[in-house]
């Protein structure tokens, strides 16, 4: 109370203590202070928190509780009550209650903020302009509390006359805010070290955690070797964000090595240096987080491989020596007796019989590993035909026995063979889909004998009357007949026959009949209403039911409404027994907001970068899938190593709530360096002299085909990522190989203008390569591209490209008096349109279904400063199709091309394009040779080697590529079948290619039901300077290959077989041969990584 003034204070506190509370209240009590009290609220305190006290006053929570930041769609909606609430508080100071009723005339707020745009202050029971009401009061400082963003709170009362002031007073909670790792390299190791500190961004904050993450820290390091760390902890308390950043400043320090190597145990059967040379503990080896489970791991399978299948190895202690730094182990190990598997009555192979009995893996012996083997070996023999196969096991020998046996004594009765499974009676649903569920399954090329057991049988019935009964035919029925035959006229079959017959009585089908909504407020009553796919009349189902609800429940989510809760309540109507009636109860909760976006980690990049991607804003709803949404965004950025995205205050009440973006910039430099090849067939030679000098000099390296090799390379990337501070990448890319040498440049901007759509890319650079065995070229190129991004299926590629092309002149194998003028180098210059329309899923690499369609068009002329005039039109269109129950895949690519050239031909004053060899001799086309269409090789014609096909050079026989392009490929991919060692990880492949390449486009269509090659005996003339040959036909080759799954796509090996490869006339050889008659190789083979389309 405030001497000498008309005003009175009175103070009500919630505090730790229940002796301070007591003390205080007499002390004020005896001093006749009757005007002031207190009574307070804190998390931390000893005991529990005490109450207002005026009868029936409600408990204040000690603590607010700690929960995961992600929505909780089944929680009520209601919060649930924190744990931890104690016994009453102290009675209430009696001016409290002799106010009552006196007007508050305003109620403030001190050391917890609340801005204007925070709704809470609004919807408190106890507001500015109504009586007092201590019960109000009360309820306001529990509102206040519950919130979670005091760490404990009061109310004051100040009297002014006949009103009353209230002020909430509070010391305001801080979360935890950025947890950051300093002095550590390693990215690995950093995140590792991030995520056991086990400080959650957004939770509330400690002084305690802090310390804890220190020894979580130290117990990370530990376990990755380093035990002698050096780590340094450093707050700051952000009071804006209302959050306390956490720094360790970490010296990892020495990495142990491995030290000594002790074994105990009765019977190891290994010695200390044979142990460690099994478990590869090698002495002065760095310590990590693999080294005891590899050790572990390998005597595992070190006692297995020595059928000691019940040998134990445990790691008892480890023990590190800060003097030699080095750690040092304490195994126990036993060999236990030798356990031998045996299968009596069938044939099981040994790698057949470790994937059956899981004792080989488990290490041990016991009923229920005894009971799998046996239902693994029962369900093994029933694949292979014999349904009414019975499995019995034993085990020979005690524990203490030096040999135990393990016996399964199989009686596989007579083999059977499931002929056909039909389904009858049913109209709803059709035949081929109720098959689709089946476990009961009819023999076929996978399957040799099908798949029947009578508990196959019930569960199928059981299956499809849960299919029906979801869709509302309650009363349907699923019946099963087996006819089993064994012999025919008498006469015992070899292998019997099942058949299987399911018979379905549907009966009536339920409907929909009323669909109300419950609970949801009238603002949003049409939006929801509109959410719902169940209406009147419609065929009821359990399935369109549940999607209703996670729509609805998706809606108040991405809304705010963390804690709305739907119950779904259905109930067949009275009247009319066929229809369902349906109630969504729906639960909205307390809609939440956010109040700021605190944004953190920028470094380098700019803040309009990331704030482009921000889906979370300031007085938005509360999205969980926003916040989903921004932290993929980021990511997709590629210049940041971490995201995080989390909510502040996450299992507060509160109505407006923080969000975290907490962002770790990647390293601006990136240096990537790698090693690769390819093997194939028709590898060209590389380093080789032109056809005039060979045929000079006599040295016949090079051949038409190429030659059976492996192409090896290595790379090297330099990526500057973040230039300019944007998610702008300047990159080099450098290639060299046999074939291959390649150096490129090239700046890349993702977001043109802001724009998700467009992105520029400009690149220049060098490049020399020789994929076909005619030349090797080099080019020198600059290129400015925008690729828009119009939809998901659909992108588009405007560019502008400039190269100067050249062909090696010591690599050319045309006629001799053509060298000059087709090594000359040529400037090529215009603009160029790219349409992709891909639907392919899973993934590009292996698509199961969908379709990829690519148009490609370069127009080079004169106008642009090009050196040559022709209009280059690449189509392709890929198309995959699922069928069969296992899964096949008929996949289908069809490429075609034409060029049209423009001008004067260059090469027509050449002797080798005289008169109509102008019109034959494919070597004389107009194009420049690198500029020309190709086809051959591992992702084209698998008939020809690489680049191989179409016309070729009618003196020296080498392909020379042509104006007109048309290949098709067909290909069956098969289900993977299962497989020694390998599993199902390897599949196969059967395909057929056919096209070619030719000189003119006009020769494409009319070649189409050319099987062989036209007026094949003219090539076999090879009197004259200049051979005489077509080639305009289809060539058509068929194959198989295999496809090995990985992580990083399929890795693929084709053996192709050309079925009408073509011959040419060899005029000019290279090893001054008398002219002959050659022929392209029947035979490919190519190893590559991905499908080939």
């Amino acid at each position: 109370m405030r001497l000498g003034s008309g005003n009175a204070e009175e103070d009500v506190r919630f505090s730790p203590s229940r002796r301070r509370v007591w003390a205080a209240v007499g002390l004020f009590l005896a001093s006749g202070c009757a005007g002031f009290a207190h009574a307070q609220s804190t998390p931390g305190g000893v005991g529990s928190p005490a109450t207002l006290t005026s009868g029936d006053q409600p408990n204040i929570p000690a603590t607010v509780p700690q929960a995961s930041q992600a929505a909780t769609p089944n929680a009520p909606d209601k919060p649930a009550e924190p744990e931890g609430l104690g016994p009453a508080l102290p009675p209430l100071a009696t001016n409290l209650a002799q106010w009552k009723g006196l007007t508050v005339d305003a109620i403030k707020y001190d050391g917890v903020i609340f801005e204007k745009s925070d709704r809470l202050t609004g919807e408190l029971t106890q507001k500015a302009g109504q009586p007092l009401d201590p019960q109000k009061v009360q309820q306001t400082t529990r509102r206040l509390f519950a919130t979670g963003r005091y760490m404990n709170i009061a109310v004051r009362g100040e009297r002014h006359g006949d009103s009353v002031t209230l002020i909430f007073t509070g010391v305001a909670r801080y979360y935890v805010g950025r947890v950051q790792i300093d002095g550590v390299k390693s990215d690995q190791l950093t995140s590792l070290l991030e995520y056991g500190s086990k400080l959650n961004p957004g939770v509330a904050f400690n002084d305690s955690d802090v310390s804890a993450g220190t020894d979580a820290l130290k117990g990370v390091l530990q376990q990755n070797g380093y035990y002698q760390p050096k780590i340094v902890a450093k707050t700051e308390r952000d009071d804006a964000g209302q959050q306390v950043n956490v720094t360790y400043t970490v010296d990892i320090g020495p990495q142990a090595r491995i030290g000594a190597v002790k074994i105990t145990g009765d019977d190891p059967g290994v010695t200390e240096p044979q142990f460690r040379k099994k478990g590869k503990l090698k002495q002065r080896s760095k310590v990590n987080r693999q080294t005891t489970s590899n050790a572990l791991d390998n005597m595992r399978k070190f006692y297995q491989k020595n059928n000691r299948l019940e040998a134990t190895t445990t790691l008892r202690s480890s023990t590190y020596d800060p003097s030699a730094k080095t750690l040092n182990y304490e195994f126990q190990a036993s060999q236990g007796p030798i356990v031998k598997v045996v299968v009596e009555g069938a044939k099981v192979s040994k790698s057949r019989l470790h994937l059956l009995v899981p004792i080989f893996e488990e290490g041990t012996i016991d009923n229920d590993l005894l009971n799998e083997g046996t239902h693994n070996i029962k369900d093994f023999m029933q694949q292979q035909g014999y349904f009414d196969v019975t499995v019995a096991v034993k085990v020979i020998g005690d524990e203490k026995a030096p040999t135990r046996t393990v016996l399964y004594t199989v009686d596989k009765g007579l083999k059977h063979k499931v002929l056909t499974v039909e389904v009858k009676g049913n109209k709803y649903f059709g035949s081929e889909l109720l098959k689709e569920s089946l476990r009961v399954q009819k023999a076929d090329a996978y399957l040799r004998s099908g798949r029947y057991s009578q508990s196959l049988v019930t569960s199928d019935e059981k299956s499809m009357e849960a299919l029906y009964r979801s869709n509302g035919f309650n009363q349907a029925k699923v019946t099963s007949s087996v006819k089993d035959t064994e012999t025919v006229n008498g006469k015992p079959l070899k292998i019997a026959q099942i058949g299987v017959v399911y018979t379905v009585a549907e009966g009536p089908q339920q409907t929909f009949g009323g669909v109300d909504l419950h609970g949801v407020d009238p603002s949003r009553q049409d939006v929801v209403n509109g959410l719902l796919n169940a209406r009147d009349g419609q065929p009821f189902s359990l399935i369109t039911l549940s999607g209703d609800r996670d729509a609805i429940l998706a809606y108040y989510l991405s809304n705010g409404f963390d804690q709305a809760r739907i119950e779904v309540k259905q109930e067949v109507e009275g009247q009319d027994p066929s229809k369902t009636d349906v109630n969504f109860n729906v639960s909205e909760g307390k809609q939440v907001f956010i109040g700021h976006t605190l944004l953190s980690g920028i470094k380098h990049v700019k803040p309009d970068v990331v704030n482009q991607q921000l889906r979370v804003h300031p007085e938005d709803p509360l999205d969980q899938s926003a916040l989903l949404e921004t932290q993929r965004n980021l990511y997709n950025l590629a210049v940041f190593n971490e995201v995080v995205a989390a909510v502040q205050n996450p299992t507060g009440d509160a109505e407006q709530k923080n969000v975290l973006v907490q962002l770790t910039e990647a390293k601006r430099w990136d240096v990537t360096y790698g090693f690769g090849f390819e093997a194939q067939t028709g590898t060209p030679t590389a380093s080789t002299l032109n056809a005039a000098s060979e045929t000079l000099v006599g040295d016949a390296k090079t051949s038409q085909e190429g030659k059976p090799g492996i192409s090896p390379r290595v790379t090297l990337d330099v990526t500057r990522l973040l230039f300019r501070g944007k998610d702008e990448t300047l990159a080099f890319h450098g290639t060299y190989g046999l074939l291959e040498r390649v150096a490129t440049v090239t700046f890349q901007n993702p977001h043109l203008r802001n724009s998700k759509s467009f992105a520029l890319q400009l690149s220049g650079g060098y490049s020399n390569v020789q994929n076909i065995t005619t030349f090797a070229s080099s080019t020198l190129q600059g290129d400015i591209r925008v690729t828009e991004k119009l939809t998901r299926k659909d992108t588009f590629i405007y560019d502008f490209q400039y190269r100067r092309v050249a062909v090696d002149p010591d690599s050319l194998q045309v006629s001799a008096n053509l060298i000059p003028l087709l090594s000359q180098p040529v400037r090529v210059g215009g603009p160029g349109i790219t349409w992709f329309h891909d639907t392919r899923t899973p993934s590009a690499l292996d698509a199961y279904k969908g379709s990829y369609t690519s148009v490609q068009d370069f127009f080079a002329s004169s106008k642009f400063g090009s050196q040559t005039d022709f209009n280059r039109v690449d189509v392709t269109n890929s198309t995959y199709y699922t069928f069969g129950k296992h899964k096949y895949v008929f996949a289908r690519s069809t490429r075609f091309g034409f060029i049209t050239s423009f001008g004067d031909n260059p090469n027509a004053t050449s002797t080798s394009c005289v008169g109509i060899l102008l019109q034959t001799n494919a070597s004389c086309q107009p194009t420049p040779l690198p500029e020309r269409l190709y086809a051959g090789g591992a992702t084209s014609h698998r008939g020809f080697p690489i680049n191989g096909a179409g016309p070729r050079d009618l003196q020296t026989g080498f392909p020379v590529g042509g104006s007109g392009a048309f290949v098709n490929t067909f290909e069956l991919r098969l289900p993977a079948p299962t497989l020694p060692y390998v599993g199902s990880s390897v599949s196969f492949v059967l395909f057929h290619d056919m096209g070619n390449v030719f000189q003119n486009v006009s020769d494409v269509f009319p070649s189409f039901t050319k099987f062989h090659q036209p007026n094949e005996q003219t090539c076999e003339n090879v009197s004259q300077t200049f051979g005489t040959c077509n080639f305009n036909y289809f060539s058509h080759a068929i194959g198989i290959g295999a496809r090995y799954k990985t992580p990083v796509g399929p890795i693929r090996v084709d053996f192709p077989y050309n079925l009408n490869p073509p011959r040419y006339p060899v005029i000019l050889d290279f090893g001054n041969r008398p002219p002959y008659v050659g022929q392209a190789s029947h035979f490919n083979f190519f190893f590559s990584i991905g499908q080939s389309f």
